[in-house]
Protein backbone atom coordinates (compact mmCIF):
# COMPACT_ATOMS: atom_id res chain seq x y z
CA UNK A 1 0.00 0.00 0.00
CA UNK A 2 2.94 2.71 0.74
CA UNK A 3 4.63 1.86 -2.47
CA UNK A 4 1.14 2.27 -3.92
CA UNK A 5 0.76 6.01 -2.51
CA UNK A 6 4.54 6.68 -2.92
CA UNK A 7 4.23 6.33 -6.83
CA UNK A 8 4.36 9.67 -8.90
CA UNK A 9 3.33 10.39 -12.34
CA UNK A 10 6.11 10.84 -14.80
CA UNK A 11 8.17 13.66 -15.02
CA UNK A 12 6.33 15.02 -11.99
CA UNK A 13 9.08 15.89 -9.97
CA UNK A 14 11.00 17.02 -12.52
CA UNK A 15 13.15 20.28 -12.69
CA UNK A 16 11.16 21.69 -15.82
CA UNK A 17 8.10 20.58 -13.97
CA UNK A 18 8.79 22.57 -10.99
CA UNK A 19 9.86 25.52 -12.69
CA UNK A 20 6.22 26.01 -14.81
CA UNK A 21 4.72 25.88 -11.22
CA UNK A 22 7.03 28.52 -9.71
CA UNK A 23 6.23 30.57 -12.49
CA UNK A 24 2.41 30.46 -12.64
CA UNK A 25 2.28 30.48 -8.87
CA UNK A 26 4.28 33.92 -8.86
CA UNK A 27 2.52 35.20 -12.04
CA UNK A 28 -0.15 37.93 -10.86
CA UNK A 29 -3.61 38.55 -12.60
CA UNK A 30 -3.85 39.15 -16.85
CA UNK A 31 -3.82 42.96 -17.03
CA UNK A 32 -6.52 44.04 -18.95
CA UNK A 33 -6.63 44.52 -22.84
CA UNK A 34 -5.84 48.60 -23.79
CA UNK A 35 -9.48 48.65 -24.80
CA UNK A 36 -10.92 48.73 -21.36
CA UNK A 37 -8.51 51.02 -20.27
CA UNK A 38 -9.67 53.80 -22.73
CA UNK A 39 -12.14 56.45 -21.16
CA UNK A 40 -15.81 56.79 -23.91
CA UNK A 41 -15.11 60.68 -24.17
CA UNK A 42 -18.69 60.62 -26.81
CA UNK A 43 -20.52 58.69 -24.07
CA UNK A 44 -19.56 60.93 -21.26
CA UNK A 45 -20.23 64.12 -22.97
CA UNK A 46 -23.25 62.64 -23.94
CA UNK A 47 -24.46 61.68 -20.39
CA UNK A 48 -22.99 65.04 -19.42
CA UNK A 49 -25.79 66.59 -21.96
CA UNK A 50 -28.37 64.67 -20.91
CA UNK A 51 -28.20 65.63 -17.59
CA UNK A 52 -27.84 68.76 -17.78
CA UNK A 53 -30.87 69.63 -20.09
CA UNK A 54 -32.73 68.20 -16.97
CA UNK A 55 -31.27 69.80 -13.97
CA UNK A 56 -30.75 73.25 -15.54
CA UNK A 57 -34.72 73.79 -15.61
CA UNK A 58 -34.74 72.87 -12.16
CA UNK A 59 -32.18 75.68 -11.59
CA UNK A 60 -33.86 78.13 -13.17
CA UNK A 61 -37.05 77.63 -11.65
CA UNK A 62 -35.09 77.44 -8.17
CA UNK A 63 -33.39 80.84 -9.16
CA UNK A 64 -36.64 82.76 -9.89
CA UNK A 65 -38.64 81.64 -7.16
CA UNK A 66 -41.12 79.88 -8.60
CA UNK A 67 -43.01 77.00 -7.50
CA UNK A 68 -41.86 73.45 -7.90
CA UNK A 69 -45.46 72.87 -9.07
CA UNK A 70 -44.20 74.29 -12.36
CA UNK A 71 -41.72 70.78 -12.84
CA UNK A 72 -44.41 68.65 -11.86
CA UNK A 73 -46.93 70.52 -14.92
CA UNK A 74 -43.74 70.25 -17.47
CA UNK A 75 -43.08 66.45 -16.14
CA UNK A 76 -47.08 65.72 -16.55
CA UNK A 77 -47.09 67.79 -20.29
CA UNK A 78 -44.07 65.56 -21.37
CA UNK A 79 -45.36 62.57 -20.59
CA UNK A 80 -48.63 63.38 -22.08
CA UNK A 81 -47.09 64.11 -25.46
CA UNK A 82 -44.51 61.20 -25.56
CA UNK A 83 -47.82 59.01 -24.89
CA UNK A 84 -49.52 60.54 -27.88
CA UNK A 85 -46.23 60.30 -30.23
CA UNK A 86 -45.90 56.34 -29.24
CA UNK A 87 -49.46 56.12 -30.18
CA UNK A 88 -48.87 57.41 -33.65
CA UNK A 89 -45.59 54.99 -34.26
CA UNK A 90 -48.13 51.75 -32.98
CA UNK A 91 -50.55 52.94 -35.46
CA UNK A 92 -47.68 52.98 -38.43
CA UNK A 93 -45.95 49.70 -37.47
CA UNK A 94 -49.56 47.64 -37.49
CA UNK A 95 -50.76 49.06 -40.43
CA UNK A 96 -46.68 48.35 -41.97
CA UNK A 97 -47.25 44.69 -41.05
CA UNK A 98 -51.10 44.53 -42.15
CA UNK A 99 -49.87 45.72 -45.63
CA UNK A 100 -47.47 43.66 -45.83
CA UNK A 101 -49.18 40.35 -45.30
CA UNK A 102 -52.88 41.14 -46.25
CA UNK A 103 -54.26 37.49 -46.66
CA UNK A 104 -52.48 36.28 -43.30
CA UNK A 105 -54.43 38.89 -41.47
CA UNK A 106 -57.67 37.97 -43.04
CA UNK A 107 -57.28 35.11 -42.26
CA UNK A 108 -56.67 35.85 -38.36
CA UNK A 109 -60.00 37.30 -38.27
CA UNK A 110 -58.68 41.48 -37.55
CA UNK A 111 -61.35 43.37 -36.87
CA UNK A 112 -63.81 44.51 -39.62
CA UNK A 113 -62.56 48.21 -40.16
CA UNK A 114 -59.21 46.78 -41.32
CA UNK A 115 -60.19 44.75 -43.51
CA UNK A 116 -59.84 45.94 -47.09
CA UNK A 117 -62.51 46.90 -49.27
CA UNK A 118 -62.54 43.59 -51.80
CA UNK A 119 -63.89 41.65 -48.83
CA UNK A 120 -67.11 43.92 -47.99
CA UNK A 121 -68.21 44.56 -50.83
CA UNK A 122 -68.79 41.88 -54.39
CA UNK A 123 -68.53 44.00 -57.28
CA UNK A 124 -64.84 46.00 -56.04
CA UNK A 125 -62.54 43.44 -57.56
CA UNK A 126 -58.91 43.34 -55.36
CA UNK A 127 -56.70 43.71 -58.68
CA UNK A 128 -53.47 42.43 -57.19
CA UNK A 129 -51.51 42.54 -60.67
CA UNK A 130 -51.46 46.53 -60.38
CA UNK A 131 -50.22 46.40 -56.86
CA UNK A 132 -47.12 44.50 -58.41
CA UNK A 133 -47.10 47.04 -61.16
CA UNK A 134 -46.81 49.61 -58.35
CA UNK A 135 -44.71 47.87 -56.59
CA UNK A 136 -42.10 47.46 -59.96
CA UNK A 137 -42.52 51.36 -60.51
CA UNK A 138 -41.93 52.53 -57.13
CA UNK A 139 -38.66 53.12 -57.35
CA UNK A 140 -38.92 55.77 -60.02
CA UNK A 141 -42.17 57.08 -58.47
CA UNK A 142 -39.56 58.02 -55.69
CA UNK A 143 -37.34 59.77 -58.06
CA UNK A 144 -39.72 62.04 -59.72
CA UNK A 145 -41.53 63.11 -56.42
CA UNK A 146 -38.05 63.96 -55.15
CA UNK A 147 -37.12 65.91 -58.23
CA UNK A 148 -40.94 67.30 -57.92
CA UNK A 149 -39.78 68.42 -54.63
CA UNK A 150 -36.28 70.19 -55.38
CA UNK A 151 -36.65 71.50 -58.78
CA UNK A 152 -40.74 72.81 -58.10
CA UNK A 153 -41.42 72.79 -54.47
CA UNK A 154 -38.22 74.17 -53.02
CA UNK A 155 -37.86 77.53 -55.30
CA UNK A 156 -41.42 78.09 -55.57
CA UNK A 157 -41.27 78.52 -51.49
CA UNK A 158 -37.92 80.60 -51.65
CA UNK A 159 -39.51 83.01 -54.20
CA UNK A 160 -42.89 83.26 -52.11
CA UNK A 161 -41.31 85.61 -48.74
CA UNK A 162 -37.72 86.69 -48.32
CA UNK A 163 -37.78 85.36 -44.90
CA UNK A 164 -37.80 81.97 -46.70
CA UNK A 165 -35.07 82.52 -49.27
CA UNK A 166 -33.03 80.02 -47.46
CA UNK A 167 -34.88 77.65 -47.28
CA UNK A 168 -34.10 73.88 -49.03
CA UNK A 169 -34.71 70.25 -48.53
CA UNK A 170 -31.87 68.01 -46.62
CA UNK A 171 -33.34 64.88 -46.95
CA UNK A 172 -36.03 63.60 -48.99
CA UNK A 173 -36.69 59.94 -48.46
CA UNK A 174 -40.35 58.99 -49.54
CA UNK A 175 -39.41 54.87 -48.18
CA UNK A 176 -39.52 51.53 -49.64
CA UNK A 177 -42.84 50.53 -48.93
CA UNK A 178 -45.35 51.40 -52.39
CA UNK A 179 -48.69 52.65 -51.98
CA UNK A 180 -51.13 50.09 -52.04
CA UNK A 181 -53.96 49.63 -54.15
CA UNK A 182 -56.69 47.68 -51.43
CA UNK A 183 -59.90 47.55 -53.81
CA UNK A 184 -61.12 48.70 -57.37
CA UNK A 185 -64.39 49.44 -58.45
CA UNK A 186 -65.37 50.04 -62.31
CA UNK A 187 -68.76 51.80 -63.14
CA UNK A 188 -69.90 50.62 -66.50
CA UNK A 189 -74.08 51.43 -66.00
CA UNK A 190 -75.58 54.91 -66.00
CA UNK A 191 -71.86 56.59 -67.58
CA UNK A 192 -71.29 58.32 -70.34
CA UNK A 193 -69.80 55.78 -72.97
CA UNK A 194 -66.97 58.61 -73.59
CA UNK A 195 -65.43 58.32 -69.99
CA UNK A 196 -64.05 55.53 -67.77
CA UNK A 197 -64.83 55.84 -64.20
CA UNK A 198 -62.77 53.75 -61.03
CA UNK A 199 -63.10 53.90 -57.21
CA UNK A 200 -59.60 53.01 -55.95
CA UNK A 201 -59.26 52.15 -52.19
CA UNK A 202 -55.89 53.34 -51.48
CA UNK A 203 -53.69 52.53 -48.53
CA UNK A 204 -50.16 54.23 -48.46
CA UNK A 205 -48.35 53.64 -45.06
CA UNK A 206 -44.89 55.39 -45.75
CA UNK A 207 -41.61 55.24 -43.40
CA UNK A 208 -40.41 58.04 -45.33
CA UNK A 209 -38.32 60.93 -44.06
CA UNK A 210 -38.69 64.52 -45.23
CA UNK A 211 -36.11 67.26 -43.67
CA UNK A 212 -36.33 70.86 -44.70
CA UNK A 213 -34.05 74.06 -43.17
CA UNK A 214 -34.48 77.37 -43.16
CA UNK A 215 -30.63 78.04 -42.56
CA UNK A 216 -31.05 81.80 -42.19
CA UNK A 217 -33.06 81.64 -39.00
CA UNK A 218 -31.14 78.28 -38.19
CA UNK A 219 -35.26 76.28 -38.22
CA UNK A 220 -35.43 72.66 -39.16
CA UNK A 221 -38.46 70.54 -39.66
CA UNK A 222 -40.00 67.53 -41.16
CA UNK A 223 -42.08 64.26 -41.63
CA UNK A 224 -41.10 61.23 -40.54
CA UNK A 225 -43.77 59.14 -41.80
CA UNK A 226 -47.23 59.19 -43.42
CA UNK A 227 -50.36 57.37 -43.35
CA UNK A 228 -53.30 57.47 -45.74
CA UNK A 229 -55.86 55.63 -46.05
CA UNK A 230 -59.16 56.66 -48.37
CA UNK A 231 -61.47 56.03 -51.38
CA UNK A 232 -60.04 58.02 -54.38
CA UNK A 233 -61.99 58.48 -57.56
CA UNK A 234 -60.09 57.84 -61.33
CA UNK A 235 -62.06 59.84 -64.29
CA UNK A 236 -60.68 59.58 -68.16
CA UNK A 237 -62.69 61.48 -70.20
CA UNK A 238 -62.44 62.20 -72.61
CA UNK A 239 -61.89 59.24 -74.59
CA UNK A 240 -60.54 59.95 -78.03
CA UNK A 241 -59.16 58.28 -81.30
CA UNK A 242 -55.90 59.60 -81.20
CA UNK A 243 -53.07 58.56 -78.95
CA UNK A 244 -52.78 57.87 -76.03
CA UNK A 245 -56.68 57.51 -76.22
CA UNK A 246 -57.24 59.82 -73.01
CA UNK A 247 -57.93 63.61 -73.21
CA UNK A 248 -57.33 64.14 -69.45
CA UNK A 249 -57.44 62.76 -65.71
CA UNK A 250 -58.90 63.51 -62.73
CA UNK A 251 -57.88 62.15 -59.40
CA UNK A 252 -59.86 63.66 -56.33
CA UNK A 253 -60.87 61.82 -53.15
CA UNK A 254 -64.82 61.64 -52.30
CA UNK A 255 -64.59 61.50 -48.98
CA UNK A 256 -61.94 63.29 -46.37
CA UNK A 257 -59.38 60.34 -45.75
CA UNK A 258 -57.57 59.08 -43.18
CA UNK A 259 -54.59 61.17 -42.79
CA UNK A 260 -51.50 60.51 -40.02
CA UNK A 261 -48.68 62.25 -40.18
CA UNK A 262 -45.76 62.33 -37.43
CA UNK A 263 -44.14 65.23 -37.20
CA UNK A 264 -40.06 66.26 -36.63
CA UNK A 265 -37.92 69.12 -35.33
CA UNK A 266 -39.85 72.51 -34.90
CA UNK A 267 -43.00 70.94 -36.62
CA UNK A 268 -43.60 69.18 -33.23
CA UNK A 269 -45.12 71.92 -32.03
CA UNK A 270 -47.96 71.19 -34.56
CA UNK A 271 -48.75 67.90 -32.51
CA UNK A 272 -48.72 69.20 -29.19
CA UNK A 273 -51.92 67.14 -27.45
CA UNK A 274 -54.90 69.22 -26.95
CA UNK A 275 -54.37 71.83 -29.50
CA UNK A 276 -54.57 69.76 -32.64
CA UNK A 277 -52.92 71.47 -34.68
CA UNK A 278 -51.53 69.03 -37.17
CA UNK A 279 -54.89 67.94 -37.59
CA UNK A 280 -56.68 70.64 -38.30
CA UNK A 281 -53.76 71.44 -40.94
CA UNK A 282 -53.74 68.59 -42.30
CA UNK A 283 -57.43 68.33 -43.11
CA UNK A 284 -57.20 71.93 -44.54
CA UNK A 285 -54.92 71.10 -47.21
CA UNK A 286 -56.78 68.22 -47.74
CA UNK A 287 -59.69 70.10 -48.06
CA UNK A 288 -58.53 72.71 -50.64
CA UNK A 289 -56.29 70.39 -52.91
CA UNK A 290 -57.66 66.41 -52.92
CA UNK A 291 -61.31 66.55 -52.20
CA UNK A 292 -63.90 67.35 -54.47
Amino acid sequence: MSGAAEKQCPGAGSPAAAEKAAAGGDAGPEPPPPSMLSVDVTGLVSQFARSFVLIFPVYVLGYLGLSFSWVLIALCGLFWIRRHRGGKTSRLGRALAFLEDEEEAVRLSVSSADLPAWVHFPDTERAEWLNKTVKQMWPFICQFIEKLFRETIEPAVRGANNHLSTFSFTKIDIGHQPLRINGVKVYTENVDKRQIILDLQISFVGNCEIDLEIKRYFCRAGVKSIQIHGTMRVILEPLIGDMPLIGALSLFFLRKPLLEINWTGLTNLLDVPGLNLSRFAESHEFHTCLLL
